[in-house]
């Protein structure tokens, strides 16, 4: 009986508040007026509107606003972001945040990959990170090891199957060689809840990113949701498991994960967005694209876009 009760209170603890902002705003609508809701981005306004927005913007020609958007979304437009093998590799949206965010923040957003892209997917999610100082374009020094004054984190494709996984640098991540260089680490993929890339259909990813605080320690988190299900939370002595080279494997019968420590000293913050789409593997001449909507970034749990009607459905 008291195994059944632990476990009846784990699953609530675990699901508490999983309602999220967007159980508040049916269909995403004024959701950017929540007080906890700290950037939100729905690409309704048009293309100078949107540019105007961010301090860094790669191949404006390639993007476009699209019709195509999530359902139960009250906007009718979505960033189309397009590359020509040879000629260009895509293009991205960049945002500094002055300060920044500390503490524990949460970004929302739903991606659509077409399945025309399926063998030459490189880099095409949205990240959200730190530099220290800050920086107003992104500078991601693939392949180095040793990385303090920067942090990016991403959930997106890491093969060109479709599997999903998170592509993290932080100043304590692992080598795939033995530490002449670094790649960004997979701590998702073969997580018992993993879920595959679903193409040509709108997917809501969420990840949620706890700072370590002091920068002493080592007890910062990460937790992420795919379409509202729940793929991963890694903490400081959760889940068990070990890493092989820079890939984490859960493991029961494994020491547990030692936390994060995203950064190495107390200024670092989280403090911008990348809105990413590279494809430097498409053939000559031949074309791709991406699908961006609905991004959120706040102090609490999002969640998928909802109906007046889902809501009355769960209460």
């Amino acid at each position: 009986m008291l195994i059944l009760t632990a476990l009846i209170i784990a699953l609530f603890l675990q699901n508490a508040g999983n309602d999220g902002i967007a159980a508040k705003y049916p269909n995403d609508r004024n959701i950017e007026t929540d007080p906890d809701v700290l950037y939100a981005e729905n690409f309704e306004d048009g293309l100078p509107a949107i540019f105007s927005r961010y301090h860094d913007v790669l191949n404006k020609e390639n993007m476009s606003v699209d019709s195509d958007v999530p359902a139960n979304s009250a906007g009718q437009h979505s960033l189309k972001i397009t590359n020509t093998g040879g000629v260009n590799t895509g293009g991205h949206l960049f945002r500094s945040f002055d300060p920044g965010f500390d503490s524990t923040i949460y970004i929302r957003y739903y991606v659509k990959y077409p399945s025309i892209s399926k063998g030459y997917i490189h880099h095409e999610a949205v990240w959200i990170g730190g530099y220290d100082p800050a920086i107003s374009w992104p500078n991601p020094r693939a392949g180095m090891c040793n990385i303090d004054g920067r942090l990016s984190i991403s959930y997106e494709p890491v093969d060109n199957e479709g599997t999903m996984g998170t592509y993290l640098y932080w100043p304590g991540m692992h080598s795939w060689n033995g530490g002449t260089s670094c790649y960004g680490n997979n701590v998702a993929t073969g997580n018992k809840n993993a879920m595959a890339l679903q193409w040509d259909k709108w997917m809501c990813i969420e990840v949620m990113i706890k700072m370590n605080s002091p920068a002493t320690a080592s007890n910062g988190e990460l937790r992420i949701w795919q379409d509202g299900k729940e793929i991963g939370h890694w903490g400081p002595g959760f889940p068990n498991g070990r890493w092989t080279k820079d890939v984490w494997h859960i493991n029961p019968s494994a020491p547990p994960f030692e936390g994060f420590r995203w950064r190495t000293t107390d200024s670092m913050k989280l403090n911008y967005l990348w809105i990413e789409y590279f494809d430097d593997k498409s053939p000559a001449g031949e074309s791709h694209h991406i699908k961006y909507d609905n991004i959120v970034i706040a102090r609490k749990y999002i969640g998928p876009v909802k109906t007046a009607q889902n809501i009355d459905d769960e209460k």
